[in-house]
């Protein structure tokens, strides 16, 4: 007798089956899911063509662009003389794209573009794994339509790349913690590994959240199982992490850039001291590069970056509130109130897991944030996916709930997260928040009428319409990740005036030169590779950089600076005002030119020898 195996009846297209999505999840969820994608895809992309990139890893990403020897090494200028003073490698995409498509604004930007939309379909991934679909969908259009999000991914910054890599590491973690398989805990490893190589340290900071939710969650019945799992996850991620820096490391100094960000040409002290440990004191400045910018000579990173003498507009007034503060009480709630519902279920619960998950993330980037002395906005974009799935999960439960005191908590807190978004548009146009006061009246009495999946629809509608607005405004005025929403006319002019000025005046001075009958070796030379960026990035030539991006960098000696100009290598020098012993022999053995001053923002100085 023979048996026949029957297999189920599917129906429909391929096509049709794929938009449907998986069997366990609602018809509508995938199309949704698409048509956030494509949303967020159109914000991260519209007008791109006309940004500004970031000067200086434009200028990397296309000297790296230019030979693989320069890509291998992260070098910062067209000759390879000094690295960038970072790990490269959300640059390293970056140069792919530009010597794939050519030195376009379009192609520094597009991979950022990219990697942004891949994190909320991954985010998406992750919050289901957990919390089922449509906490996932929730979370996946709160990342989306992010303020802090929509500048970042609108720009060609490492820390998209960094975002879109942990997000993955988190949903590996999740596989674990639905299936126990120890490859997943590699895949997470290796994940953390290359996020390191995108922002280094920052990628750590989850590490002991991750670590708590397996701990707590995998379904290995025994404490040695799952501490031997997360052994595999720390060898990994330690290994990928440290591999580039300590294989350049072995290498002959003498064949690779001087690594900037260094006193002694070490990649580990450009990592673990500059872009770390000096990172958390109170210090606002970066030397040289603090040079003034602006109509009314404000310092560059003075109206860029958030410092120590208010940290609570670190996260939640100010730019700082601006960029990412909207929604931050909310989550906390969510959490809190999550927690407190979740404290008698069972160890290996997937709802408890994910709290831990997202809400350490959510946890341990905000102490880091308020302790650490100054904070660039576009930072707090990181904060983004533990937001969104915290209120994923949060929206999730209150559609269930039946308890009228988590209904009337979730209503008042939506009320609280409209009055606060409210305060934090102050600087929006008048009709902007008039609209949001109507918004948030109108569809908190209609929640009040409305069975309960529509009226968490409509209070997830209220608490979005403050940051979906600022999002929306980011676009709406060509704002990039330097930016941050409604800011004022003096920033404005520092963060698109000023590097749209600065790329310009390089692309006239460069032609200039290029005309001079005598051409030395070296035509321009400039203190800062801040200054030389512009130059780079608009021609491709080369353009020595005294000092790195801070100026404090030891390359070159003022011997070298002495003996290139002594040769006749040298045309003009640009400096900043500096206590610089190679910015003083260039004053002193040069001739300025006419137009600047010892309170002028740059200085030129001709060395040619006539």
């Amino acid at each position: 007798m023979t048996g026949v195996i029957a297999r189920p009846e599917q129906s429909g297209t391929d096509w049709s089956r794929w938009l449907r999505g998986q069997a366990d999840q609602p018809r509508w969820v995938r199309p949704a899911l698409l048509g956030i994608a494509v949303a967020a895809g159109v914000l991260y992309a519209w007008g791109i063509r006309s940004q500004t990139p970031h000067l200086y890893y434009s200028a990397a990403a296309r000297s790296m662009s230019m030979s693989w020897h320069n890509f291998f090494y992260a070098a910062f200028d067209p000759d390879a003389t000094i690295s960038i003073d970072k790990l490269p490698g959300a640059i390293w995409i970056q140069a792919l794209s530009v010597r794939v498509f050519g030195p376009h604004t379009w192609a520094y930007l597009l991979p950022q573009v990219i990697e942004g939309v891949l994190t909320v379909l991954v985010l998406y991934r992750a919050v289901r794994r957990l919390s089922g679909p449509y906490a996932a969908l929730v979370a996946a259009a709160v990342a989306a339509l992010a303020p802090a999000v929509v500048a970042l991914d609108r720009g060609n910054i490492s820390d998209t790349l960094l975002i879109l890599l942990l997000v993955l590491a988190s949903d590996q973690a999740a596989a674990v913690i639905v299936s126990g398989r120890v490859r997943n805990l590699v895949w997470c490893g290796l994940c953390i590994g290359l996020a390191f190589q995108a922002k280094m340290v920052q990628a750590w900071l989850i590490v002991p959240v991750l670590a708590a939710a397996l701990l707590l969650a995998a379904p290995r019945t025994e404490l040695r199982q799952r501490i031997t799992g997360l052994a595999w996850f720390g060898a990994t991620a330690l290994a990928v992490s440290l591999s580039w820096m300590s294989v350049v490391s072995l290498l002959p100094a003498g064949h690779r850039p001087y690594v900037d960000g260094s006193h002694h040409n070490s990649l580990f002290e450009q990592v673990f001291v500059y872009n770390a440990a000096s990172r958390t004191n109170d210090g606002f400045s970066v030397g040289s590069a603090n040079f003034t910018a602006g109509g009314q000579g404000s310092g560059f990173r003075a109206e860029l970056v958030l410092g120590p003498d208010s940290r609570f507009d670190h996260l939640f007034g100010g730019s700082g509130g601006r960029e990412t503060g909207w929604l931050i009480p909310l989550a906390l709630v969510c959490l809190i109130a999550l927690a407190w519902a979740a404290r008698r279920r069972p160890r290996t619960d997937r709802e408890t897991a994910a709290l831990v998950l997202w809400g350490g993330w959510l946890v341990v980037h905000l102490v880091i944030f308020l302790v650490i002395g100054t904070v660039n906005p576009y930072y707090l974009a990181v904060l983004a996916p533990a937001i969104a799935a915290l209120i994923g999960m949060g929206a999730e439960a209150f559609r269930k709930t039946d308890d009228r005191r988590m209904r009337g908590l979730g209503l008042a807190t939506v009320a609280a997260t409209a009055a606060y978004g409210w305060w934090l548009s102050a600087a929006a146009p008048g009709w902007v928040r008039a609209g949001l006061v109507v918004v948030a009246v109108v569809l908190i009495l209609a929640a009040l009428r409305v069975r309960e999946s529509l009226a968490t629809a409509l209070l997830l509608v209220v608490a979005l319409a403050a940051p979906t607005a600022a999002a929306v405004s980011v676009v709406a005025d060509g704002y990039g990740p330097l930016d941050t929403p409604y800011e004022s006319a003096q920033a404005r002019q520092v963060t698109q005036g000023f590097m749209a000025s600065a790329l310009t005046s390089a692309r006239k001075l460069d032609a200039q030169l290029a005309k001079a009958p005598d051409q030395p070796r070296y035509p321009l030379v400039t203190f800062t590779s801040a200054l030389a960026s512009p130059f780079i990035a608009s021609s491709g030539r080369q353009v020595p950089a005294i000092g790195g991006f801070t100026g404090t960098a030891p390359v070159p000696t003022t011997a070298e600076v002495a003996r290139m100009i002594e040769a006749g290598e040298v045309g003009l020098v640009l400096v900043t005002p500096a206590d610089d012993d190679r910015v003083t022999w260039v004053r002193q053995h040069c001739r300025a030119l006419p137009g600047g001053g010892d309170s002028a923002a740059v200085l030129a100085y001709t060395c040619a020898r006539h």
